[in-house]
Order: structure tokens, then C-alpha cells, then sequence
């Protein structure tokens, strides 16, 4: 290591340990997900575990650039790797919160409408019970009439197939993380409307940050408010509308065909590692994007470098447990999930008896 670097704040060899243990590990598991479930009907809820994974895959390719140069307290990928790297993380985590609100609000309304089936279904038992105790009743009245043909009623029980869309959902999901994007992978090269590079602050430190732009604060207000702001309400409904549900198990003791508990149970658990591992995160690359504008007109150099090292500690704890949340995730839908283990655990079975 050259000696102008800054120290690292952990040592590197540990640090690389986490990052290879924790992008293997979550790779290997979200890859198989991807293996397993795209054996079998991909439809539904399991079509959005399949994108969750695929958005994990890209995000860990992004996140882990960003706590090695925290650890290490200085970029040294260059300025296209700043340009790639921030545009992977906007592109990645803004589909990764938006696909667990998705799959969160498929299972309320893939839950609804099986209450809606069962409650019509017990309604029509009702009914033919009636029926029956009525013409009972009329036997009983006009005695017995060998000419009238004996009543029947074929009756269906299966329970109608219920499905919810995801195609119009899922694709504006990806239409608004591409969008996003946009302005720090096509406007980076842009000599006068130029967005993600690197900067010197003083010959040791070398950040991968936003340079003055007259468009700057409004893309990036933009950019919190799609990113950061818009998740957290609408995951926060969606936790509440989870919560009230899994409370009121009325008819959910009673639907087992789509297995309605155990994929709430899943959605709540995906809202709670999004809050506890990736909001922090997120809000403090939110908070430094406009301190930056504020200490680029108010401040000296050296304060911004004092900065930057205060704050790289923070941001070290943010996005190593940000980047555990890659492997939190397909290990919920693996234990959680019964199909998902029946399907993951004979897929292993038939790749080891190959």
C-alpha cells in the first residue's frame, strides 16, 4: 500500500474477508434461487423473488466498491469506476426497495381475494344446506311422489385460481430504476453537465462524489425523493397493512393453497430488513449528497477533508450491514417459503444425483 493513503479504518484483510464471505454467500444463494425457481412455474410471487434477486446480484456488484473506499477512507477505482458504481447503486437499490414493496402488496391482494373466494365458497354451502333442509322439509309435507325424478346438484369445491397481475407492476419498477439512472451514466461524460467523478481533496483522499452542476440539486432532490423518501412511506403502509392482516387470522387459518400466512410472514420480515439494514444507508448518502452542495460554497478544503473522514466510519457500519441484507434476503424466501424450500431442496437433489 502506497504511503500517502489514508489508514484504513478496519484492517483490510478482514474487511476483504466480509466482502468475499458476504457476496459469495449471497450470490451462491440468490444464483440458486434464479437456478431453482426458473425450473418451475415462475408465475406470481415467485416471478418477483426471481427479479429481487436478479436487482441483489447487481446491488452487491455496487455496494462492495463503496465500503472498501470507506474502509480505506479514499476511491481508488478511478473515475469510470465512480461513474459505474454510482450508477449500479441507483439503479440496484431503488429496484430492490421497490420490488419488496411489490411483492409485500401481491400477497395482500393475492390474500384478499382468497378470503373473497372462501367467504363466497361457505356462502354457497349455506346455501345448498338450506336448500336441502327446505326440500327435506317438502318430502316430509307431500309424502312421497314416485313420478318427480330425485333432486341432485353437482357441486364444485375446488377452489378457483386466483392471480394477480405483475407484469404492469414489475415493469414500472424497472422502467423507474433505468430512469433514475440516467443522469450518472449518460450525463457523467458531459463536460458542462457533468455528475459522478472523482475528486482530490488534498493529495491522500480521493472521493467518488457529485461535482458542481446548475442542475445538480434538482436531479438529486429528485433522486431522494424516488429513492429514499417514496419507499419509506410506501413500505411503511405496506408493514402496517402486513401487520394488521397477520393479526386477524379469521380466514387465514383456513387458506392453505397459496400458502397466505407463510408469505406474509416473509413480506414482513423483507419490510423489517429493508428498514433495519437499508435505510440507514441510504439516508446517509441523502444527507451527504446536500451537505456537500452546502460545504462546497461555505467551507475550506481542509474542513471538507475533516469531513469526510468523520464521516467515513458512519458510512463504513451503514454499508457493510447494507451489503448483508443481499444475503438476508433469499435466505428469508428459502426458510420462510415452503414451496420455495420443497422446490430449492429437490433441485439440490437432482443436481447431486446427476
Amino acid at each position: 500500500m502506497p504511503e500517502s493513503w489514508p489508514e484504513p479504518l478496519l484492517s483490510p484483510l478482514l474487511l476483504a474477508a466480509y466482502i468475499a464471505c458476504v457476496t459469495g454467500a449471497g450470490a451462491l444463494a440468490n444464483c440458486s434461487l434464479l437456478a431453482v425457481l426458473h425450473k418451475s412455474s415462475a408465475r406470481g410471487l415467485f416471478s418477483i423473488i426471481l427479479q429481487l434477486a436478479i436487482a441483489d446480484i447487481v446491488l452487491s456488484a455496487s455496494i462492495s466498491p463503496e465500503v472498501w473506499s470507506y474502509n480505506m477512507q479514499s476511491w481508488m477505482l478511478g473515475t469510470r469506476g465512480c461513474i459505474a458504481y454510482r450508477g449500479l447503486s441507483v439503479f440496484a437499490s431503488t429496484a430492490s426497495s421497490y420490488l419488496v414493496a411489490t411483492l409485500a402488496l401481491h400477497t395482500l391482494a393475492t390474500t384478499n381475494l382468497e378470503e373473497k373466494e372462501l367467504m363466497r365458497r361457505n356462502r354457497r354451502s349455506d346455501q345448498v344446506e338450506d336448500d336441502e333442509m327446505r326440500s327435506s322439509r317438502h318430502s316430509l309435507v307431500a309424502g312421497s311422489d314416485s313420478s318427480t325424478p330425485p333432486r341432485t346438484m353437482n357441486l364444485d369445491y375446488r377452489v378457483s385460481a386466483v392471480s394477480i397481475p405483475i407484469t404492469q407492476p414489475t415493469l414500472f419498477v424497472w422502467i423507474l430504476s433505468l430512469s433514475l439512472c440516467v443522469p450518472d451514466f449518460a450525463l457523467a461524460t458531459t463536460v458542462h453537465f457533468a455528475l459522478a467523478t472523482t475528486v482530490h481533496l488534498d493529495q491522500n483522499t480521493v472521493v467518488c462524489t457529485i461535482v458542481d452542476s446548475s442542475q445538480r440539486l434538482q436531479l438529486y432532490t429528485i433522486l431522494a425523493l424516488m429513492n429514499l423518501v417514496l419507499p419509506i412511506l410506501l413500505l411503511c403502509a405496506t408493514l402496517a397493512l402486513v401487520v394488521i392482516k397477520l393479526k386477524s387470522k379469521s380466514h387465514l387459518n383456513q387458506i392453505h393453497r397459496c400458502e397466505s400466512i407463510a408469505s406474509l410472514k416473509l413480506s414482513l420480515w423483507l419490510l423489517l430488513v429493508y428498514f433495519i439494514l437499508s435505510v440507514p444507508r441510504s439516508t446517509l448518502i441523502a444527507f451527504n449528497t446536500y451537505s456537500a452542495s452546502l460545504r462546497a460554497n461555505e467551507t475550506a478544503l481542509h474542513e471538507s477533508v475533516q469531513y469526510y473522514y468523520k464521516s467515513s466510519s458512519i458510512g463504513l457500519a451503514f454499508s457493510s450491514t447494507y451489503l448483508g441484507s443481499i444475503l438476508v434476503r433469499p435466505l428469508l424466501c428459502i426458510v420462510l417459503l415452503p414451496s420455495v424450500k420443497r422446490a430449492f431442496t429437490s433441485g439440490l437433489r437432482d443436481t447431486a444425483n446427476v
